[in-house]
């Protein structure tokens, strides 16, 4: 069993922990709780905290939180490279929406945990006027939010000693004094941002370098190696032409991913073969896709919990060929994966599509539903079970 203690204001917070379950006490003359039904708030905003339960003591309540023994922490999260890192902290702007509810957090380093698309969540919060932190604002926010941008970069500080006073000596960077120069929430989330991008932009030109400085080597030989200058020439022009747009479509897709804009990240990748893209891409169309079905959002939940950058790609490319409507190839996908009930959503898939194809007779149309009907029912007898996102139709 481990311990992590926070001391924040004039309350220690010590978690004791076990596999994935984190356990606080917390005296009740800590808290304002005249009944513990109060505490029914506390699993609001399920998707930015982590699970909880309360149970009742005779002078204490006890917290126990559900956390992903595989979540990144702090420690972990520190080892990543520098895009990382900034996709990463851009993402804790998702907490800002919190501000306008009953409940209450802080942001420290031992009370954050991260997927694997770091995505980030909140371990304890509390509850305006009955669980501490009892007030909470945007200025509060804003300040720990710095705190932690500074203390994920810092080689002299850490997030405690900065949110202690010393964020206004943290200027050893360019980076460093213009987070701690920054007062408006909206201004650092946009500078993130495009810091982010720029970071992007720059492992993107250093993709292409080589091959361009190596071509205006060539280039300057003389006229006996002018054949050889044709030939090097080639794999430049795939570069401006072809390789060039295909980064910057990447770029604008990532950009879109992380504003949540899921229909322009479709858009922006339209044209792309998905075999073709980075495994981290296809992760960003197929999340895209699948947050843009047709489903309930439950439905959607179960599917994205079982997708990362580190999925089967063809896992992934089955959700990129369904949202770009090609069927056909999603159950030649679901086969190959032998996931059968991938192979019935498909086939579901599949008349919906003939029920709606206007260019079918009514007698083919019939054919071709009642076709891809038997092999759906063929299916369902064999594994004995339904599709699981049949609850649709």
């Amino acid at each position: 069993m481990n311990e992590i203690s926070i001391q924040w204001e004039s309350i220690t917070y010590k978690f004791l922990i076990l596999n994935n379950s984190w356990q606080l006490n917390l005296p009740k003359s800590q808290t304002r709780v005249k009944d513990v039904r109060q505490l029914a708030l506390i699993n609001n905003d399920s998707d930015l905290f982590v699970p909880a339960m309360v149970e009742e003591g005779d002078d204490m309540f006890t917290f126990s939180f559900e956390v992903d023994p595989r979540a990144n922490t702090w420690e972990d999260i520190q080892k990543l490279n520098r895009k990382d890192k900034l996709r990463l902290l851009y993402n804790l702007a998702r907490f800002k929406k919190i501000l306008t509810t009953r409940m209450t957090f802080f942001l420290h380093p031992n009370n954050l945990i991260f997927d694997d698309n770091l995505l980030p969540s909140i371990v304890f919060r509390g509850i305006r006027e009955l669980i501490p932190p009892h007030e909470l604002n945007e200025e509060k926010l804003l300040l720990q939010y710095k705190c932690l941008i500074v203390a994920l970069f810092s080689k002299m500080y850490t997030f405690d000693e900065l949110y202690s006073g010393s964020l206004k000596n943290a200027k050893d960077t360019p980076f460093e004094r213009q987070v701690g120069e920054l007062d408006d929430f909206d201004a650092l989330i946009k500078f993130l941002e495009e810091q982010y991008i720029k970071e992007k932009i720059e492992l993107g030109k250093t993709m292409v370098h080589v091959p361009a400085k190596r071509f205006r080597l060539f280039k300057q030989l003389t006229f006996t190696m002018i054949a050889l200058a044709v030939i090097l020439a080639v794999p430049l022009v795939y570069l401006s032409f072809v390789k060039t747009p295909f980064q910057e479509d990447l770029l604008e897709a990532d950009r879109h991913f992380l504003s949540l804009d899921y229909g322009d990240v479709i858009n922006d990748l339209e044209d792309q073969t998905p075999e073709e893209l980075p495994d981290t891409s296809k992760y960003v169309l197929a999340y895209s896709f699948i947050k843009t079905e047709k489903l309930s959002e439950d439905q959607k939940e179960v599917i994205l919990k079982n997708i990362s950058i580190k999925s089967d790609p063809n896992y992934l490319l089955y959700w990129i060929y369904n949202g770009r409507g090609d069927f056909a190839r999603t159950i030649d996908l679901a086969k190959y994966i032998d996931d059968p009930q991938l192979i019935m959503y498909g086939l579901i898939k599949q008349i919906e599509q003939a029920k709606n194809d206007p260019d079918l007779s009514g007698t083919e149309r019939e054919k071709k539903v009642q076709k891809y009907q038997e092999q759906y029912n063929t299916y369902a007898d064999k594994y004995g079970l339904d599709s699981i996102l049949n609850q649709q139709n």
